[in-house]
C-alpha cells in the first residue's frame, strides 16, 4: 500500500529542485548585476521569457538577447544610445534617447535610475557576457561579411552582419565629438582591409580597419570633401570638393598609405564648377568629374605626380553649346562601363541617366529614371545599373513615402523598372553578389517613415536600410534595419 506524502513535503521538494536566482543568473551568462535586472524585471512570464517571448524577444539569456528580435539587434556593443534595449528602459531625458513604449511598463514598475545606468554602462562597455566574451568576436577577426552604412546625421558608421542582418557596431567618426562633421561618402579598399570616408563638414578623409573597426588615421584635405575614387591597388585616392567656404572647389590626389596630399587642383580660370561625381579609368590615368552646377563633365589626365590637364565634355552641345555654370543638369555620380567605352551619369535635375561615348563624347542615351537620382551600383551578373532616386512619388505603390530604385539595362541602355518600398528618400546602394541582394540606405528625412517605436532625443528620425532580392526585384520588408540619422551611403564587403 502506497503512503501519500503531505502536500507541504511536495512543496519543499519542488522548492529544492527550483534553481535559485543566483544559479539562473550564472546559467544566463549575464554579468551578475545585469542578470539580476534582466531576470527579475524583463525575462518574466508574459513579457520576454523564453516561453512565448513578446515580439520574439527572449531576454532569458545573454546569447538570446544578443541574437535580437523581430526588430533586429537589441544591444549594439559600445553604443547605448542606438540600442533598443537602452532606449526602451530609459525614462530619464538626461541619459539620452528614449523610445515608446517604456519597458517594463508602468503597471509592472519601471527601472530605477541606478538600474538603467547599470544596463547603459554594460552596453557601452561592449555588452559582454559574464566571462568577458564579445558576441561578435568572430566577425571582428575578418573584413568580409559586413555592411557598412555611413550615417551623416550622427557621425557614425553602422556595421551589420550579412549572415544575420543584425547591427554589430556603431563606429564614431570625425575629430570633434561635439560638432556634426557630416560623413558624406565611403569606399572600400580593393583588399577589403580598409574603409575611407569623407567628412564634408570636417574637411577630412579618414581611414578605418574593416575587421576590428580601429581608426587608422586622418588627413585634412580642405573644406567639403565629397566623393572618393581609389586606384586598383588602393594606394592612391582622388577626392572631389563640392565647394568650400571661399567658393574654390577643387580636386585632391591623396597617398592613402601615408595619408598625405600628393597634389591638388584648385578653382581658377575655367576649372569645373562644384565637382562631385568622380570615376577613374582602370589604369588611373584618366579621370572623369561631374560639374554639379555646370553643363559639362571634365576629363583630366593624371599620373603619379598629380593632375595634368583638363578637357570639358559638354552634356548637350547642340542645345547648350557654351560652357557655363548652371543647375539645369546637376550630375551627381559617374560610372564607367567595364570596357570603359561608356560613361553613365546620374543627372539629379533631369531625372535621367545619360550615357556618353568616351571616345567621340556623344550622348548615346538619355534614360528616364525616378526623381532626383543619386548614387548607383552596377551588377556585372545582370549587367544592370541600380539607381537610388530620392524623391520619386507613387502613392499607389507606397503611400506618402518618397523614392525608389530605378533599374537600367546597361547593355541596351534602357529603363527596366522602378523598385518601390525601399525606404523613404533612398540615397545609397550597394550589391552583395554572393547572396544576390541589393542594399539601399534611406535618409528617412521629412517624417514620412517613422521608426517602429517612436523615439525622443534624436535631432531627426533614424535612417534605415532595406534589402532587395535581385532575383525578384522586390524589397524584403522583413529585412529592413533601423540605423542612425541620415545614412548617405553604404557599401557591402563580402
Amino acid at each position: 500500500m502506497s503512503v501519500r506524502k503531505p502536500a507541504f513535503i511536495l512543496l519543499l521538494l519542488f522548492a529544492a529542485c527550483k534553481p535559485s536566482l543566483e544559479e539562473r543568473i550564472v546559467a544566463s551568462a549575464y554579468p551578475d548585476a545585469v542578470g539580476e535586472i534582466m531576470l527579475t524585471s524583463c525575462a518574466t512570464g508574459g513579457c520576454h521569457a523564453a516561453e512565448a517571448p513578446e515580439a520574439g524577444l527572449d531576454l532569458s539569456t545573454w546569447s538570446a538577447l544578443m541574437k535580437g528580435s523581430d526588430f533586429g539587434a537589441i544591444a549594439i556593443p559600445g553604443s547605448d544610445q542606438w540600442s533598443h534595449l537602452f532606449q526602451h528602459i530609459n525614462t530619464f531625458d538626461d541619459l539620452g534617447i528614449r523610445a515608446q513604449p517604456v519597458m517594463p511598463p508602468d503597471s509592472v514598475g519601471t527601472l530605477t535610475r541606478a538600474q538603467i545606468v547599470t544596463i547603459q554602462d554594460w552596453i557601452q562597455e561592449g555588452a559582454k557576457d559574464r566571462n568577458g566574451l564579445n558576441y561578435w568576436a568572430a566577425q571582428e577577426q575578418r573584413s568580409s561579411g559586413k555592411v557598412f552604412a555611413l550615417c551623416a546625421g550622427s557621425d557614425l558608421i553602422a556595421v551589420s552582419d550579412i549572415a544575420t542582418n543584425r547591427l554589430m557596431r556603431m563606429i564614431p567618426v570625425g575629430q570633434y565629438p561635439l560638432d556634426l562633421e557630416a560623413p558624406h561618402y565611403l569606399t572600400l579598399s580593393p583588399d577589403k582591409q580598409y574603409l575611407y570616408l569623407s567628412l564634408i563638414n570636417g574637411g577630412l578623409i579618414e581611414k578605418y580597419r574593416t575587421d576590428t573597426y580601429a581608426f587608422v588615421g586622418r588627413v585634412a584635405v580642405g573644406p567639403d570633401p565629397s566623393l572618393i575614387v581609389l586606384n586598383a591597388d588602393g594606394t592612391r585616392a582622388i577626392i572631389t570638393h563640392w565647394n568650400d567656404s571661399d567658393n574654390q572647389p577643387k580636386l585632391t590626389l591623396l597617398n592613402t598609405e601615408t595619408l598625405t596630399i600628393i597634389d591638388e587642383i584648385v578653382a581658377g580660370g575655367s576649372f569645373m564648377s562644384y565637382p562631385h561625381g568622380v570615376k577613374a579609368s582602370s589604369d588611373f590615368r584618366t579621370l572623369y568629374v561631374g560639374s554639379n552646377q555646370g553643363n559639362y563633365i571634365s576629363r583630366l589626365e593624371i599620373d603619379e605626380t598629380g593632375f595634368l590637364n583638363e578637357e570639358k565634355i559638354l552634356l548637350d552641345p547642340v542645345n547648350d553649346p557654351v560652357e557655363r555654370s548652371t543647375q539645369d543638369y546637376q550630375p551627381y555620380q559617374l560610372y564607367l562601363s567595364p570596357d570603359e567605352s561608356r560613361l553613365f551619369v546620374t543627372l539629379n535635375k533631369k531625372n535621367e541617366v545619360w550615357v556618353l561615348n568616351t571616345v567621340n563624347k556623344e550622348v548615346l542615351a538619355r534614360i528616364p529614371v525616378g526623381k532626383a537620382p543619386r548614387l548607383m551600383a552596377y551588377d556585372p551578373l545582370s549587367q544592370r545599373i541600380f539607381v537610388a532616386c530620392k524623391l520619386e512619388e507613387n502613392f499607389a505603390e507606397q503611400g506618402s513615402l518618397q523614392g525608389c530604385v530605378s533599374v537600367v539595362d546597361a547593355v541596351n541602355l534602357q529603363f527596366v523598372q522602378n523598385i518601390y518600398r525601399v525606404g523613404h528618400r533612398p540615397h545609397g546602394v550597394s550589391i552583395a553578389q554572393n547572396s544576390r541582394m541589393l542594399y539601399v540606405s534611406s535618409e528617412n528625412t521629412g517624417g514620412a517613415d517613422t521608426p517602429h517605436h517612436p523615439t525622443t532625443g534624436n535631432s531627426s528620425p533614424p535612417g534605415k536600410y532595406n534589402i532587395v532580392d535581385l532575383s525578384t526585384l522586390k524589397s524584403i520588408k522583413s529585412k529592413e534595419v533601423q540605423i542612425a540619422e541620415f545614412p548617405s551611403a553604404l557599401i557591402v564587403s563580402e
